[in-house]
């Protein structure tokens, strides 16, 4: 992989993860009562940031199966490898914040932040899947999916290699099923196929057939067309959050078929920061990995001290995120430069 390519995932792969920390920094109650709070939020958080984890599962596929030549032993070694990287972070990450919300939970201050149930009200079994199946940290359901994906690999190259070049149409279709299966009462079985599954099986494709993700011949007024609409999908999505008209799903699949390649190819017109590595790059799984709860309960004590108004409620929309960026960031450096050998198994090895 030459070095313009490998910069270009580190640094776009940050730059979606700054998307996801302002996904989840909506705070809305009711997201489908019309005023400007509600439209901002849902229009920045639920449309243009929506294309950041199929990005990722996109990135992960291709790097699985760049320069792949199968054999038992790169088999083994791409398994071990994602053991490494995927499992032991998230069984540490999970349990961990468990432990630390169970932690603040026995502080009068802590429990106060929580309405719901608490960590020591959970049974045994609500205790494993609240921990490792469905975690408190929600973010971890994308390391989740993505194991899956990993333990599917094989399966995933040999439907790959039998299809040919023809499987980038393919999965393109089988993704598009479910959402307009919707519009006629909806198949679930078909939920299989989201893009957890179908984007991290275009990455592969990618990988495995060869294709130049340079995409030299296509011209800048093209990028912008694909933009335009992007950001048109984007507010489709938006004004379907207001209806009962059960198109979401399918308006969201557009949001991310225009939206990922015009991030992608938008990337290469940014000539500041094109050809460099962004320094904190390296930070960026940290930021994923850490960033909830500790959004989460800032949210929560900002409105214990903030009078629930339109207003607050869209300026920690913003300034949560650029809060909870700068903390992950000044841990991760504090932990890589103090205590590397234990961040280093907290970011999988990255």
């Amino acid at each position: 992989m030459d070095k313009y390519i490998s910069n270009k995932i580190k640094n776009i792969s940050l730059f979606m993860t700054f998307f996801v920390v302002i996904l989840h920094s909506n705070n809305l109650e009711k997201s489908n009562v019309v005023n400007l709070n509600s439209v901002v939020q849902n229009f920045i958080g639920q449309g243009i940031a929506r294309v950041a984890v199929p990005i990722f599962f996109l990135i992960s596929g291709y790097l699985f199966f760049y320069n792949f030549v199968p054999s038992m032993e790169k088999w083994k070694y791409k398994f071990k490898s994602r053991f490494h990287s995927l499992f032991i972070p998230y069984v540490i990450w999970c349990t961990g914040w468990l432990i630390i919300l169970y932690l603040v939970e026995l502080l009068p201050i802590g429990r106060a932040l929580f309405s719901d149930r608490i960590v020591s009200d959970y049974t045994l079994k609500e205790l494993f899947v609240n921990t490792y199946v469905y975690p408190l940290p929600y973010q971890f359901w994308y390391i989740r999916s993505l194991m899956l994906d990993v333990i599917l690999t094989p399966v995933f190259y040999y439907i790959i290699k039998s299809l040919g070049k023809k499987s980038l149409p393919i999965l393109v279709i089988v993704w598009f099923l479910y959402p307009i299966s919707e519009m006629f009462g909806g198949l679930w079985f078909l939920q299989i196929f989201n893009y957890p599954f179908t984007l991290f099986g275009i990455g592969a494709a990618l990988a495995i057939h060869n294709i130049d993700l340079h995409f030299k011949s296509i011209k800048p007024k093209q990028v912008t067309l694909i933009g335009i609409v992007y950001l048109l999908a984007c507010v489709i999505r938006t004004v379907l959050m207001y209806t009962e008209l059960p198109l979401l799903d399918l308006a969201e699949n557009l949001v991310i078929l225009f939206g990922v390649p015009f991030i992608w190819l938008f990337y290469d017109r940014m000539k500041s920061i094109k050809n460099k590595k962004i320094k904190i790059a390296k930070y960026g799984i940290f930021i994923y990995f850490f960033h909830i709860p500790f959004q989460s309960i800032l949210k929560k004590v900002w409105f214990m001290v903030m009078p629930l108004s339109e207003i607050s409620s869209l300026i920690i929309f913003f300034v949560a995120p650029i809060i909870t960026i700068t903390v992950c960031v000044l841990v991760a450096m504090f932990l890589r430069r103090y205590m590397n050998r234990f961040y280093m198994i907290l970011s999988g090895g990255r």
